[in-house]
């Protein structure tokens, strides 16, 4: 993570601190993330970053994969709340992603992506069985 938080590109006369986002990516995912705090976009690498955010006022973050379409997560961050946040990816690129409190984020699809993978796996384990037997004729 860099040193220097990123500075919050609106306008905001008052007190400030710093958002510490760590970023994860889900089972397939895009080459990095575009992160939006308040309307303003930024694109990142996956990891951890840091953003200036107003301390005294909601800041409304948004995560997503692909330009804003794909794995989409927001939420809105109040003073009250703690600077840290978590994105997961999704495992599969036409879900949302999750977006909160670090250790509370879970992916979603994986399931999903299992129950798509694991039939395919098993019907190529019999395709190659199936011509090892045959070849061994």
């Amino acid at each position: 993570m860099s040193e220097t938080p990123i500075p919050y590109a609106g306008y905001h006369d008052g007190p400030t601190r710093v958002l510490r986002l760590h970023t994860r990516r889900g089972v397939v995912a895009k080459a990095g993330v575009t992160v939006g705090i308040d309307g303003a976009h930024y694109h990142q690498r996956w990891g951890r970053a840091a953003f200036e955010i107003p301390a005294d006022k909601p800041v409304h973050v948004v995560v997503s994969q692909g330009g804003g379409q794909i794995g989409v997560a927001a939420t809105v961050l109040t003073p009250e709340q703690p600077s840290e946040l978590e994105y997961r990816g999704p495992a599969a690129l036409y879900l949302a992603g999750t977006i909160g409190a670090p250790g509370t984020v879970k992916q979603r699809g994986c399931l999903v992506q299992l129950a798509i993978f694991a039939p395919l796996s098993l019907m190529a384990l019999t395709l190659v069985i199936t011509i090892g037997i045959l070849l061994s004729r």
